[in-house]
């Protein structure tokens, strides 16, 4: 019997990288700013970050802010959101000294969620590792494939990334991930952030809204 084979990927779940040209220009006033942020706010959150300072939510709608409008341009150079789709964004900044390490967790009441690594140590600062969604109810399938087909279709258990200074990656907030032990001998700063989506209508006599006209206020 002859046979011809083909593999069809029906759901994917898209983890969408940004890496931001000419992000040495603006690095250490983003790190001055994370500093001074923590220097106002010693407490700090503790949700799922062990041992790393979280600072409070806050957010993201002022472009005279430095750290806002650095989120703000990021994101609105989003290329596959729709131009009818407001984004309001809630944001926080971590401090990860040497031994720290944030626990698995996802972000619910969230559409997407994202972090940008401002800081990264090269020694082993701590990797950023995602759960497949079906990972439980996948085990015995995903174990019995070959390792090239794995590979070739990244369907695994879970997946990383390295985390690269001035990189960006947004993700479906559903999905469980958890930031390993900072290794190195330096703090590791990234500052994380949650997206709401919502639809408006367009404007009367227009068909679409221009990417400068993305509604960052609360509502």
């Amino acid at each position: 019997m002859d046979l011809s084979y083909r593999t069809n990927l029906i759901f994917p779940v898209p983890v969408h990288q940004f890496d931001v040209n000419g992000f040495d220009e603006i690095q250490n006033d983003l790190i001055d700013y994370a500093y001074e942020f923590k220097k106002n706010n010693p407490d700090g959150n503790v949700i799922s970050n062990r041992g790393g300072w979280q600072s409070p939510d806050f957010s993201v709608n002022d472009e005279d802010d430095i750290l806002h409008s650095f989120l703000i341009n990021c994101l609105a150079g989003f290329p596959v959101i729709d131009k009818l789709i407001n984004i309001k964004v809630d944001a926080w900044i971590n401090i990860n000294k040497p031994g720290d390490f944030n626990n698995k967790h996802n972000h619910p009441q969230s559409d997407l969620a994202g972090v940008v690594w401002i800081k990264c140590p090269k020694d082993d600062c701590g990797i950023i590792v995602f759960d497949s969604p079906t990972s439980f109810q996948s085990h015995n399938e995903i174990q019995s494939y070959t390792d090239d087909f794995t590979k070739q279709n990244k369907i695994h258990h879970n997946f990383y990334f390295d985390p690269v200074e001035g990189r960006m990656l947004v993700f479906p907030a559903y999905l469980e991930h958890q930031v390993e032990i900072n290794k190195s001998n330096e703090d590791r700063i990234s500052v994380s952030f949650n997206l709401h989506l919502s639809k408006r209508m367009p404007r009367r006599g227009r068909v679409s809204i221009p990417k400068d006209d993305i509604n960052w206020e609360n509502e």
